[in-house]
């Protein structure tokens, strides 16, 4: 499914703010299963026109796609513009994951060996690359998990927004 979207509505840009805030649960901690207060399907956090969403689960999945999204102003209704993302905690995890392997894997490579067999330099780049594969693993896994959630937000933005595909 792509990773961004555009959509148009006749609503204006105060009845879209209205509705989104009221068809959704605002993103507060709570003792729940799923975390977070309410017992709405869309978790939301809502700042003027811009909003994150995300679709409410009883498991934590930093991998699973939020939409990150703003209503636009337009003379004849409002525009939804959106794009699909991890969360950002989510990204720089990976960022530091891989960027640490990646200077591991410099590392035994430019390094002189300093005494070391070869195999230990093998070893150290064999684990390295498992871990890479490990990293790429567990994001296609939570996206997985999270693989009908991008519908299922687009869905309910075409609903609360009474909102048609931008032409």
């Amino acid at each position: 499914m792509r990773s961004q979207i555009t959509l148009h509505t006749r609503l204006s840009l105060a009845e879209c703010q209205s509705r989104l805030a009221a068809a959704v649960d605002i993103q507060k901690l709570a003792f729940t299963r799923s975390g977070y207060a309410g017992s709405k399907d869309i978790l939301a956090k809502i700042n003027g026109a811009t909003f994150r969403l995300q679709k409410r689960r009883n498991y934590r999945n930093g991998f699973a796609p939020f939409l990150y999204g703003r209503l636009v102003a337009t003379e004849n209704g409002t525009r939804i513009e959106g794009k699909f993302r991890m969360h950002p905690a989510a990204r720089a995890f990976m960022v530091f994951w891989f960027g640490f392997l990646a200077l591991m894997a410099i590392a035994v490579l430019l390094l002189p060996a300093s005494g070391q067999p070869e195999t230990a330099r093998f070893s150290v780049l064999l684990v390295t690359a498992g871990l890479a594969a490990f990293g790429v693993a567990l994001v296609k896994f939570g996206g997985w998990l999270g693989r009908n959630e991008r519908e299922a937000l687009v869905d309910f933005l075409k609903r609360t927004f009474v909102a048609s595909d931008a032409g």
